[in-house]
């Protein structure tokens, strides 16, 4: 009997490295969700410095401290945006990495299910040879049996 071939092998390979490569962009969104959020933790405890400093003893010295809090209020702003975007993108990638390893499951379970029926299939057909090289023997024999007999029914 023939060799087992899948033959939709060219497409697992094909979705087996989409998957890979959507593991790698999901693998850099969380790094980079990672640092945005080490980042806007750290905007965070530097606009709580500012904030509980207050030595402000002329009008301009306040002015100064209020705008630089602003700032620093503006740039932890920036920091808890950046950090939405990044938890979007890592939740994109979690989704596209998701559907590409499913479609890859799919393929490798016809594959087996494709494995198994050729197996079944090789079995049978060493069954059959197995019965018809029996029943050659036996006919075999009993023609045998039948010929040494004098007078025997053919």
């Amino acid at each position: 009997m023939k060799r087992y071939v899948f033959r939709l092998n060219g497409v697992l390979q094909l979705r087996r490295a989409e998957e890979e490569q959507a593991r790698e962009l999901l693998s850099v969104a969380n790094a980079r969700l990672r640092r945005s959020i080490l980042a806007r933790d750290a905007e965070v405890a530097r606009y709580r410095e500012l904030a509980s400093v207050t030595t402000a003893t002329t009008a301009e010295s306040l002015l100064c401290e209020q705008s630089a809090a602003s700032l620093a209020a503006e740039v932890l702003t920036a920091a808890r945006h950046a950090v939405a975007a990044a938890a979007a993108e890592a939740a994109l990638a979690q989704v596209a990495w998701s559907a590409a390893s499913r479609r890859v499951k799919i393929l490798e379970r016809l594959d087996d299910r494709r494995r198994l029926e050729h197996a079944e299939m090789e079995r049978r057909a060493e069954i059959a040879v197995v019965d018809d090289i029996v029943t050659a023997r036996y006919l075999s024999e009993r023609r045998d049996a039948a010929a040494r007999v004098p007078g025997g029914s053919r």
